[in-house]
C-alpha cells in the first residue's frame, strides 16, 4: 500500500497541490505527525491530505490537516514588476555605431 500526500497552498485545489508518495505512513497518527512536520517546515502550506492507495487502484482518505499557523506567502515586490507606463532608461535606447564602424562604412570595408 502506498500513501499519496497532497500539500496545498492557499487557494489551491487538492489536484493542483504538490504530490508526494510514502510507504511509511499507514495510519492517522503517522499522517498527523507528518502533516505537522510539513507545516512547520513550510508555514505557507494551508492543507495537507493523505490518501491510502490500494494495489487494485482503490483509495481511502487517511487524514486531512489544516494548518492553524498558516501564514500567507509574500507577494512579489512591486519594484520588479514592469509597468507599461515606465520611462525608458538610457540603456534601453539604441546605440549609434562607434567611430571605427562609421569609418568602415564610409570607406566601404
Amino acid at each position: 500500500m502506498v500513501t499519496e500526500i497532497y500539500s496545498c497552498k492557499d487557494g489551491q485545489d487538492l489536484r493542483e497541490g504538490k504530490l508526494d508518495y510514502s510507504s511509511d505512513i499507514v495510519n492517522r497518527e503517522e499522517a498527523d505527525a507528518d502533516a505537522r512536520q510539513r507545516c512547520r517546515a513550510d508555514p505557507t502550506l494551508r492543507k495537507v491530505a493523505y490518501y491510502a492507495v490500494r494495489d487494485d487502484g482503490g483509495f481511502r482518505m487517511i487524514h486531512a490537516y489544516t494548518n492553524p499557523n498558516w501564514t500567507p506567502a509574500a507577494k512579489p515586490s512591486r519594484h520588479f514588476a514592469s509597468s507599461p507606463n515606465r520611462r525608458p532608461k538610457a540603456a534601453d535606447k539604441p546605440t549609434s555605431p562607434g567611430l571605427l564602424a562609421r569609418l568602415r562604412s564610409v570607406l566601404g570595408l
